[in-house]
């Protein structure tokens, strides 16, 4: 406790300070500090203190100090420090406020006579908790828009949900102002996948988005109505243990939020918007939403519940345990009721949910009436509140008076009837900023019927897009390009070089490259052109582009368009050029001159329709079918104030029912009728309007996640112009999954646990399809991006709740990194480093807490031991989805399947790119069937010395740093002590020699006398903790990383150039230096005070990379010698001046007087050449002999491609900018070469959404057993957008016997019998048991039997090998492994002698084989058959022997 004096004199300018504070003590206490940290407030706040400072200083008889006495609400808060205050009286707080700043334009005076000193007692709070600025502290930069409207912001949910969130590590006092520092760097780390997909530029303005939603809030929790029921509980982790028992009570469905809204919100969150706004007050809107049959909101607000709950109570478990520790006794707060009095609002619930998903992205709330008011007119700030008619504060009014649009709005209407929809988009259409012209709001819509959604897009009629699809333009390498008459002006024809092929088209620009090996920074200095012809795939015509209103393009470029004929360009690419899109408004399209009396036909018209599936978006009957019966939906709930029932079975019908005239199908087929009738194929009509009208009352969890997917991106394209838009409907369904659908609710055979879970689903699809997800096994191989979205569509589907035998098997090897919480929904920041397995699994059960899931970390793969194996695959699951990213892993998962004829669904995404393959059983193909061609590997001689793109530099550098920092730390570790204990080296050097050849063991020797040979030279002893050890280990650090630099930038080139002149050519005389092969330039470090001419502001540039790269290098190797504690602060280790300041004193040794032809190691090569190898490399190990008696242990630096602090990407970039300007090519910034050392995938949160949501969408086609006609195989790509479906190709069929045909799901089954066990079958009656199972007779024999890659039996070699015949055949399978043969005659010669030696020289690799071939539960053979009379070969099914004791 702390206590403050706080004046009358003085209060009136710090009294709101003070209350400010108190207010964050009470969001965020954590535990006793010994100071208060006045400077430290959150964003809210401290914009809320500027308005009450601003007013106070107008008002010098403003006494706050009786009010602070005679307020109860303060002196509750102040004296108890509890978040159970926060929630519950927050209200009470802000009118508080409101009149101690005079925001009503009043003061207060009553208690002047009370005492000029009063004192407060304040509890300190951990500051870590805080999520707001330090005064004193850089201001994050994802929140520069935030402090821009600082004055119009009213304390937000961001400023309170970290006070409300406790993970461990959440309660460990921090630095904040380190931590402030640092959030740039979480920030670039949390969306780093995200950021390769959209660019910095995109990022930054999605950063600065506000995205508005106004859809279904649903309810809130209030005990009063709904406390929980008092048997929701499961492992804890529903988030509900400990609540009083008389408080439990059950909730009502209808409170449910639309699963819509929070899938769109998730997504925006997880991308990184700046704010949400989230719209209070849809009540027009009544009728519209049933959210009793919304599964996936149901679920999102159990998940919300659950985690707000339980997360607040540690919190708070937690401070009353540190009070009672510190002051003896705690005040016994009712802290669950004052936290659900804060939740009672939907709006409350889901902005706290959302800042559990992002806590950088600030949620406001608003009135929808306040919203429509902000878009209709300019903004303006300091606009003066008014009170009620009571005169009393309104604190909604207070707070939607506070909030801005910010400069990037996007408006998103979800779930909402037409009539909300129009309004929003006229307002949207009609907004304005002060002095400016009339600006557009762009607006969303997205809403979803039962199997049907629909998206619309309004971004305004003047929408430019920067760049349709995101990717990086393509350099093609050019041969030569020729000057040709064109008539009308100069054309030039553009040969590409041997084996390259372009990429353009006719109309498409593009510009030409240079050399770049001047290191200068890339100007084009050739005029762009325009491609008029195409005449192959590597020759095309082109002209200087024109652009708009101009006559002739880039004319005053220093290089002509002579300059194209001499030679100097070296390639070319497209030029991404920006386009406008005009946009139409709703209205305007939906009816004719704006009448809402008359609707347009805009169903006739192609270009308002994007095409979300070939076979069905350009139905012309479907989408007038669709579009109709939206409108007549409108009019139903219009008309009626709900949405249609669909009619029970007959046997269901109840008295009420039974008297009336009209079903809700025919009242909604007679609006439609008013609406549009169809001219053609009535039947289909019928059909399609009738399912619409029978299912459009649920929400269809699949259907849900795909819309949420689209319309989040169409947010974010919309912030940024980056893609191209939906322009302007997309509709979408999946309306085959209703074939043979029984959905009349017959309760007759109930499940009531399944219907309760997903009545939506059932309610669409049926009671039956409903029961087998809740008893299904299903098999979830990855619990990535692409698994957290699986798990929680399959959560709101209810799978895996059957007690008996339903069950989510999970399993995931990996581990939570911090780059994963932007895409991975059910991961927070404190999960980081758990593994994602076990952390998935426990928010599962938040979303579906009686879902039977078992989380494993174990590996799939064919020879890994663990819980999978063939118990597992033959009975354990029934259908597997792929959430994996590997092929090698998907290969052997396929192979399973196919297998044990298992259903599979695999998913993967690339950026804005996605597919998803079903392997529907015993009918299509597998995902091993086909195969996409392998990446090309980059040719040794191109990587180490023709390299000709930026990528083969950035390899040949990643390859540099762990081969210095990876390989030869651990070759000095693995000899120093062979090295100290050698009396006599020259054994040593030998069986280098022998074992690797002489230049092998020459290498590797220097490099161990470079490693170990460091120590002798180094002040005494290797005292590590000595400072003068680590100057001196500096010194050699340098030494050694200017020479590295040296050899690879100089001395390499120049030997280079020796080797091949400049002028030398190929043996076909050609010029060697041609093509691919460019001539590299010998790069050194020229001192700015030389005398040389050299230095210009080439050199210059040349400088700085070198000197980088030494500063990179030298602090990366002196973390190879000192202990890890002594390096963590790897960043201090060298400085960048201290590598200049070594490398200018190094030029002046190593170049003085002009002697830089022939470094000192040019003169030991040549000596070199007069010894053997064995002296050299004798010679080079002496050195190393005195450091490695030392046995020092060098420490190894595994690559880590998301860690900034750590150097690894500085000095990959170094060194591959340097390689790329010795070579001409255009150097590579940071990021981009860690995307390529690192091998990352760009990943986007809505992507995965929206494939996950196709993943289960097929899952439910697999359960119902549909045909293969009805299944999609899908290939997306939103940045176009474009979305390709096509049904699964059938199974091959493969030539058998007799005229039959087989496919890969068939096999032939042996089994053993009491007579001839499996252990005993020889392989003369396996072989016998073969022909008779399939059917081959006397005309066809066994021509050969494999098991593997072993061949076991051949006729040609074993037909009258009866020793061999008469041998048990598992016997013959176990030599076959223990030989390790695959087919060579040898393993069946019989000598024992040749088998004991295999024996006993088996490897690891065997035995685990062997291992498995005693545990399998069948194995598979292939064989091949021939006819006798046209010698003609078949191939047999697999044969498939049961192991009898499985």
């Amino acid at each position: 406790m702390v206590r403050k004096s706080c004046s009358n004199s003085s209060f009136s300018s710090i009294g709101a300070l003070a209350l400010i504070h108190a207010f964050v003590f009470v969001v965020d206490a954590h535990r006793a500090h010994s100071s208060w940290t006045t400077t430290s407030i959150t964003r809210g706040a401290h914009s809320q203190l500027q308005i009450a400072n601003q007013r106070s200083d107008n008002n010098n008889h403003n006494n706050l100090g009786p009010l602070l006495s005679s307020n109860h609400y303060l002196k509750e808060s102040i004296s108890g420090w509890g978040l159970s205050s926060l929630l519950g009286q927050r209200k009470n707080f802000l009118s508080s406020i409101a009149k101690l700043t005079n925001i009503r334009g009043g003061s207060s005076n009553e208690g002047d006579d009370e005492s000029d000193s009063r004192e407060v007692e304040v509890s300190e709070v951990d500051d870590d908790a805080k999520d707001g600025y330090n005064l004193n502290c850089d201001s994050n930069q994802a929140d520069v828009q935030e402090a821009n409207d600082s004055e119009e912001i009213l304390l937000s949910k961001s400023s309170i949900a970290e006070g409300t969130e406790m993970g461990k590590e959440r309660n460990k006092p921090t630095d904040k102002c380190k931590r402030d520092k640092e959030s740039n760097n979480n920030d670039d780390e949390r969306y780093s996948r995200q950021m390769y997909a959209l660019g910095a530029r995109a990022h930054s303005l999605v950063r600065s988005t506000t995205a508005i939603l106004d859809g279904p809030l649903g309810a809130g929790f209030d005990f009063s109505k709904n406390p929980i029921k008092e048997d929701v509980r499961v492992d804890g982790a529903d988030g509900f243990d400990g609540l009083n028992s008389e408080k439990k009570r059950e909730y009502s469905r209808e409170e449910n939020p639309s699963g819509l809204l929070y899938e769109i919100a998730k997504n925006l969150a997880l991308s990184g918007v700046g704010r949400i706004i989230l719209v209070r007050g849809g009540d027009r809107d009544d009728g519209y939403f049933d959210g009793s049959l919304d599964d996936l909101g149901a679920a999102y607000r159990r998940s919300a519940l659950a985690e707000i709950v339980r997360s607040s109570k540690e919190k708070n478990d937690f401070d009353d345990a540190e009070n009672e520790e510190s002051f003896g006794e705690v005040e016994n707060e009712d802290y669950l009721d004052e936290m659900f009095d804060g939740l009672s609002d939907g709006a409350e619930l889901l902005a706290e949910y959302i800042q559990r998903l992002n806590p950088g992205v600030q949620v406001d709330i608003i009135s929808r009436s306040k919203l429509l008011h902000l878009l209709h007119k300019p903004e303006r700030k300091g606009e003066k509140m008014n009170d009620d008619e009571d005169g009393n504060f309104d604190e909604e009014e207070f707070e939607d008076n506070q909030i801005s649009l910010g400069t990037n709005p996007v408006v998103v209407c979800i779930d909402r009837s037409m009539t909300a929809q129009l309004e929003m988009n006229d307002a949207c259409r009609r907004h304005s900023s002060t002095g400016k012209e009339q600006s557009y709001v762009p607006f969303v819509s997205v809403e979803t019927a039962g199997v049907h959604a629909r998206l619309f897009c309004d971004f305004g009629p003047h929408f430019v897009v920067v760049d349709e699809d995101g990717e990086t333009p393509r350099s093609t390498l050019l041969d030569r390009i020729e000057a040709v008459d064109g008539g009308e002006g100069q054309l030039f024809t553009v040969h590409c070089l041997e084996g390259e092929r372009h990429d353009v088209s006719r109309g498409d620009v593009i510009e030409f490259q240079r050399d770049n090996s001047d290191g200068m920074s890339v100007t084009l200095t050739f005029p762009k052109c325009q491609v008029v012809t195409v005449k192959s795939p590597t020759c095309f015509t082109v002209r200087g582009w024109a652009k708009e209103d101009d006559t002739v393009s880039n004319t005053s470029d220093s290089h002509s368009f002579d300059g194209l004929l001499e030679g100097a360009p070296l390639s070319f690419s497209k030029v991404k050029l920006p386009k406008t899109l005009s946009f139409s408004s709703l209205r305007d399209i939906l009816y004719t001159s704006g009448d809402e009396e008359t609707k347009s036909d805009c169903w006739d018209d192609d270009s308002i329709f994007a095409p979300s599936d070939l076979d069905k978006s350009f139905d012309p009957l479907r989408r007038k079918a669709v579009m109709s019966s939206m409108t007549a939906l409108d009019m139903f709930v219009k008309k009626y104030g709900r949405l249609p029932l669909r009619p029970r079975s007959k046997n269901r019908e109840d008295k009420e029912e039974s008297i009336q005239k009209r079903t809700d199908l025919e009242r909604f087929q007679s609006l439609l009728r008013k609406v549009a009738k169809p001219t053609t194929n009535q039947e289909k009509w019928a059909k399609i309007t009738t399912q619409f009208a029978n299912s459009c009352r649920a929400k269809f969890t699949p259907i849900q996640a795909f819309s949420g997917a689209l319309g989040a991106q169409e947010v974010l394209k919309a912030a940024t112009g980056l893609y191209n838009p939906v322009h302007q409907f997309l509709l979408y369904d999946c309306d085959e999954v209703l074939d043979n659908a029984k959905s009349e609710n017959d309760d007759s055979d109930e499940d009531q646990t399944v219907v309760d879970m997903s009545p939506g689903q059932t309610y669409i699809l049926g009671q039956s399809l409903s029961k087998k997800l809740a008893s299904s096994r299903l098999f979830l191989v990855g619990a990535g991006a692409i698994g957290c979205e699986l798990l929680k569509n399959l959560a709101a589907m209810g799978a895996g709740t059957d007690a008996k035998r339903g069950c989510i098997i999970l399993t995931d090897m990996d581990t939570i990194e911090r780059s994963n919480l932007s895409r991975q929904l059910l991961f927070r920041d404190h999960d980081v480093g758990e593994f994602k397995s076990a952390a998935a699994r426990t928010s599962m059960l938040r979303f579906l807490p009686n879902c039977r899931i078992e989380a494993h970390t174990s590996r799939v793969g064919n020879e890994e031991d663990g819980p999978f194996d063939d118990d597992f695959w033959s009975s354990g699951c029934d259908v597997v989805l792929n959430a994996l990213d590997n092929v090698e892993a998907r290969l052997f998962v396929d192979s399973q399947c196919v297998a044990n004829g298992l259903g599979l669904i695999d998913a993967g995404t690339l950026g804005p790119k996605g597919n998803v393959q079903v392997v529907v059983p015993h009918a299509s193909e597998s995902y091993g069937s086909s195969a996409d061609p392998p990446e090309p590997d980059i040719p040794v001689c191109t990587l180490k010395n023709f390299p000709y793109e930026i990528s083969h530099t950035i390899q040949w550098a990643r390859d540099l740093f762990d081969g210095y920092f990876h390989r030869r730390p651990r070759q000095a570790n693995d000899h120093v002590e062979e090295i100290a204990n050698s009396d006599n080296l020259s054994n040593f050097a030998q069986s280098l020699v022998h074992k690797l050849g002489a230049d092998a063991a020459v290498d590797m020797a220097e490099e161990l006398g470079e490693d170990l040979g460091v120590f002798p030279f180094v002040v005494g002893g290797v005292d590590k903790s000595d400072p003068e050890y680590v100057q001196a280990v500096k010194i050699v650090c340098l030494n050694w990383a200017i020479f590295q630099a040296h050899r690879l930038f100089f001395v390499a080139m120049e030997e280079l150039l020796q080797k091949h002149p400049v002028d030398s050519v190929d043996e076909d005389g050609a010029p060697f230096w041609s093509g691919t092969r460019r001539v590299p330039k010998p790069l050194r470090f020229i001192p700015l005070d030389s005398n040389e001419d050299e230095v210009s502001a080439q050199q210059i540039i040349i400088n700085e990379r070198i000197a980088q790269f030494v500063h990179s290098a030298a602090r990366l190797r002196m973390e190879s010698f000192l202990p890890v504690a002594e390096s963590s602060e790897g960043q201090s280790l060298v400085s960048l001046e201290e590598a200049l300041s070594a490398l200018e004193e190094q030029a002046l040794l190593l170049y003085k007087k002009g002697n830089t032809k022939k470094s000192s190691s040019d003169s030991s090569e040549e000596n070199e050449g007069e010894k053997d190898p064995e002296s050299i490399v004798l010679e080079k190990l002496n050195g190393a002999k005195t450091g490695a008696s030392l046995l020092p242990e060098l420490n190894l630096a595994d690559f880590e491609k998301d860690d900034e602090s750590n150097g690894h990407v500085a000095f990959v970039t170094a060194a591959s900018n340097l390689r790329a300007i010795a070579y001409g090519i255009v150097p590579a910034d940071a990021m981009e070469t860690r995307r390529v050392a690192g091998r990352i995938v760009p990943a986007m949160i809505t992507t995965t959404a929206l494939v996950s949501s196709l993943s289960c969408l097929e899952l439910v086609k697999v359960l119902k057993g549909l045909p293969l006609k009805l299944h999609r195989n899908a290939f997306v790509n939103l940045a176009l957008p474009f979305f390709a479906f096509t049904a699964p190709l059938p199974a091959e069929e493969i030539a058998g016997v007799n005229g039959k045909t087989h496919t890969i799901w068939d096999r032939i089954v042996i089994k053993g019998s009491s007579k001839s066990p499996v252990e005993s079958m020889t392989l003369r009656k396996f072989l016998s048991k073969v022909q008779k199972k399939a059917s081959c007779g006397d005309e066809f024999e066994i021509a050969n039997l494999s098991f593997g890659p072993f061949m076991i039996y051949a006729n040609f070699l074993h037909s009258h090998d009866d020793e061999l015949l008469d041998t048990p055949l598992i016997d013959i399978v176990k030599d076959a492994i223990i030989s390790g043969d695959d087919g060579e005659d040898e393993m069946f010669s019989g000598d024992d002698a040749n088998k004991d030696e295999s024996v006993n020289n088996m490897t690891d690799e065997q035995m685990a084989a062997l291992k498995k071939l005693k545990e399998k539960r069948f194995i598979d053979f292939s064989v091949m058959v021939e006819s006798q009379e046209t010698g003609e070969e078949f191939e047999l099914p697999p044969i498939r022997l049961m192991n009898s004791e499985k």
